[in-house]
């Protein structure tokens, strides 16, 4: 990130220098910055759940900020983020429904689907990206937060249609509440 054009043992001359965007760190062809998660916890066997790929991110920008100066300084650290909550993740994912339901009736001219139902464990990333989604196709998009992972009760950070202790029962749930349509 502070190389020059990307080469490993470099330093851009560009870095720090006033009269460029972002005084020139990250200004000087330095690959791109992606992260593919956001979520700063993530859950899996293990009985807590752990810092994830969001609690790297904020890592790497408090020691990138040590390094340039950081925000009070004009600088930040040009990346990219995908993945929940992000819009583009959920449009990807509709997407891929639209196109795995035409392809398995075989037909292209289907109505529109009218219910998405977004099952999660982390309100900060699945339920958040659920209730700000807005389908382009008009898909009315359902969040159920279950237990099972990061969230483990009290009063989520983001609130979701309804709260259910696993992903059965969240299936169960998302199949009545259709079938009442």
């Amino acid at each position: 990130m502070l190389s020059s054009r990307g080469i490993l043992g470099t330093l851009s001359d560009k870095n720090g220098r006033v009269d460029l965007p972002n005084r020139g760190y990250q200004q000087d062809g330095q690959p791109p910055l992606y992260f593919s998660n956001p979520d700063l916890w993530w859950a899996a066997a293990y009985h807590l759940p752990r810092l994830g790929q969001g609690g790297f991110r904020e890592a790497l920008e408090g020691v990138w900020a040590a390094v340039t100066g950081g925000p009070s300084k004009g600088v930040e650290l040009l990346k990219t983020v995908v993945g929940k909550p992000f819009q583009l993740t959920y449009a990807f994912a509709e997407r891929q429904l639209l196109r795995n339901r035409a392809r398995i009736f075989q037909s292209e001219n289907l109505p529109p689907i009218r219910r998405v139902y977004m099952i999660g464990d982390n309100p900060e990333s699945d339920i958040r990206g659920a209730n700000s989604y807005r389908s382009k196709h008009g898909s009315d998009w359902q969040s159920i937060l279950v237990r099972t992972g990061v969230y483990r009760g009290g009063e989520p950070s983001w609130t979701p249609k309804i709260i259910v202790d696993d992903v059965k029962a969240a299936v169960d749930w998302a199949l009545a509440s259709a079938e009442k349509d």
